[in-house]
């Protein structure tokens, strides 16, 4: 046996071929497609779609607030279909179809048969949490599928006793740290559970510690940047820690997790199924130790759920040999099952998955429960600021400039400004800081979405120009700005001195982490 193999007294027997295992993932991979691809399109561009193609059209080895994946994800999706939002939310989606058939290959060498398999595939691609995946491109469902790939990688070191496999698995690592920084807290919880468990020994061998410099080494260019540029990230972290812990407490952290439907307790019953085998015991800890990482950490609720994967896959395996030795008999323990998916389904489906129209969404105020809400009025604010732009003297147009407060505003205006006649557009909120000119000769500017004590501190004298609303008049956080106009003398923070523009109702806050 090889240098670091876990040794254990039962191997586990691996009932299908790979191809069958493909093919159950591939079956349950185009069951949850089915469910997401109708509703990519709707509701329009988020904020953070916006920001993550403006990154795109400036890829580089790292950003302020997440790390450079994402943008890198977005110019291919850009270079090969143009700025399409549905070919963007695909992306998203297929990283999670992936991870179905991830999980089908799971059960399959924890031991499950073909309908093992599928019916873990299932349960973790229709739960209301993977189904999110259709609403959003968004680095967490590229981070998703980096955490089920890596577990996968894991297992397989412990079930097929083979040490270096760990090289993969910090290749696999390290790609998730140019997705999403988070799977860090995944490779801490592996750390303690390796320490906490009979896979300690692997610990005393060469591999799991190349896996790591192999994971260091790709996120190498992304550290560059970041010491280049002062740590950015670091910071913006520290700040945004408080209001994430804010707006998770501990008791919704908890609830969140239901966001698994009747996943979770596979995954209760997975955890006790490894836990009774010594050479997977090291699984069997990860999920509780990181969904407390989390919560101690008081992280958003949803950061673990892709450490259940294994844990889902454990359990269905586990359910069905307690029901082969049962006899039909026992089949009704699938009732209660199939009722809290279906409930949390129903429940859930239209706060993760567009399945509203936009006006039933609007009259339901499911808007207000979840991001849908940034969803709803870039075109508007776009063509009122274009109308805006448009009244300004000549003189002032000539010599002006559009200055956005926050990142969505910024991103939307690149987004349709061209095509309405805008200049390009400023800002100086999270990574917009990096992408303006060197020089700044403007002495006039367009303000967008700044409060009038703002307007007070920038400018000599201004003046409103425009209210922005959307056609629904949703309470978004972009509704209600009005036009202002000033100027005066060059103020080094920000690049025009002379400004009109508008003030959002609130001030631009931080992307979805």
């Amino acid at each position: 046996m090889s240098d670091g193999a876990i040794r254990h007294p039962q191997a586990i027997e691996r009932v299908t071929g790979v191809r069958t295992s493909l093919a159950c993932g591939a079956l349950a991979a185009a069951v949850q497609a089915a469910v997401i691809v109708p509703f990519l399109g709707r509701y329009g561009w988020d904020r953070d779609e916006l920001y993550f193609v403006s990154a795109s059209r400036r890829p580089t080895w790292g950003y302020v607030d997440f790390p450079p994946a994402a943008a890198w994800i977005a110019w291919l999706v850009r270079a090969v279909a143009g700025d399409s939002l549905v070919a963007l939310r695909f992306a998203s989606t297929a990283a999670v179809l992936v991870s179905v058939v991830l999980v089908a290959l799971t059960a399959r060498e924890l031991g499950g048969g073909w309908g093992a398999q599928t019916v873990a595939a299932l349960a973790w691609g229709l739960s209301p949490y993977a189904l999110g995946a259709g609403s959003i491109f968004h680095p967490t469902w590229f981070d998703l599928l980096c955490w089920v790939a890596l577990l996968y990688v894991v297992l397989l070191v412990f079930t097929r006793g083979e040490p270096r496999l760990w090289l993969l698995a910090g290749a696999v690592a390290g790609v998730g740290l140019e997705v999403k920084y988070t799977i860090a807290f995944l490779l801490v919880a592996l750390l303690v559970a390796l320490v906490l468990s009979p896979g300690r020994r692997v610990l005393r061998t060469r591999w799991p510690w190349l896996g790591l410099a192999i994971a260091l080494g790709i996120t190498l260019p992304n550290l560059l940047w970041e010491a280049q540029h002062g740590w950015p990230s670091i910071h913006f972290f520290s700040s945004q820690n408080a209001k994430t812990a804010g707006d998770t407490p501990p008791l919704s952290y908890v609830a969140g997790q239901l966001f698994l439907g009747a996943g979770l307790v596979l995954a209760v019953v997975g955890v006790v199924w490894l836990w009774r085998r010594p050479h997977l015991r090291t699984l069997a800890l990860v999920l509780p130790v990181v969904t407390l990482l989390f919560l101690v950490e008081r992280g958003r609720a949803y950061y673990p759920l892709p450490a259940d994967a294994v844990a889902v896959a454990a359990g269905t395996v586990a359910l069905s040999a307690w029901l082969r030795a049962g006899g039909k008999r026992r089949l009704a323990v699938l009732v209660p099952l199939i009722g809290l998916w279906a409930a949390a389904l129903v429940l859930v489906a239209p706060v993760v998955l567009p399945v509203r129209s936009t006006a039933s969404m609007v009259r339901s105020g499911i808007w207000k429960q979840n991001f849908y809400k940034d969803e709803i009025g870039w075109p508007e604010l776009a063509a009122e600021t274009a109308r805006a732009w448009e009244r300004l003297p000549g003189a002032e147009r000539a010599d002006g400039a559009v200055v956005a407060r926050n990142y969505g505003e910024a991103s939307a205006l690149e987004h349709y400004g061209p095509a309405l006649g805008l200049p390009e557009v400023l800002s100086g909120h999270l990574s917009w800081q990096y992408w303006r000119p060197a020089r700044l000769p403007q002495r006039f500017a367009l303000l967008v979405g700044f409060a009038p004590s703002d307007l007070a501190l920038l400018c000599r004298s201004w003046s409103t120009l425009a209210t922005i609303d959307n056609r629904w008049h949703l309470g978004n956080e972009e509704r209600s700005p009005t036009g202002s106009s000033g100027s005066s003398g060059a103020d080094a923070r920000f690049p025009a001195p002379k400004a009109r523009g508008s003030r959002p109702a609130r001030p631009g806050g931080a992307p979805r982490a």
